[in-house]
């Protein structure tokens, strides 16, 4: 039924496809273009897995501590309020999205058996 209320709004519930996944975050990634800032920091919507939403943030504070990854994909949780798990990125390399990419891989299966 979420699904449903999901697809209806527009949201897109993410397939567990390394391949999609990648697409949909380089996907995101240039939508931070077009995002407006909203204190210090752009935010977009990679998409769903259940109830979880999967963002990219952009950091573009100049406060930030040195080394501090400008990217940010977050796993966050609307019914806690909080992010449950997170990954840093530079530059979207090869390494950098394999990662992410395999957290959001863990995320979707744990929360299709009910571990999340």
């Amino acid at each position: 039924m979420l699904a449903r209320a999901q697809q209806k709004l527009g949201f897109r519930t993410l397939e567990l496809c390394p391949d999609l996944i990648e697409q949909r975050i380089i996907c995101a990634y240039i939508g931070l273009l077009f995002t407006p800032q909203v204190g210090g920091c752009r935010v977009t919507t990679v998409g769903w897995l259940g109830a979880r939403e999967v963002r990219l943030t952009e950091t573009t504070r100049h406060d930030a501590p040195a080394g501090t990854p400008p990217f940010w994909l977050e796993i966050y949780c609307h019914a806690s309020g909080r992010i449950l798990d997170s990954c840093g990125c530079f530059e979207f390399d090869d390494d950098e999205l394999e990662s992410i990419v395999t957290l959001v891989m863990d995320v979707g299966r744990d929360s299709r058996e009910g571990l999340h």
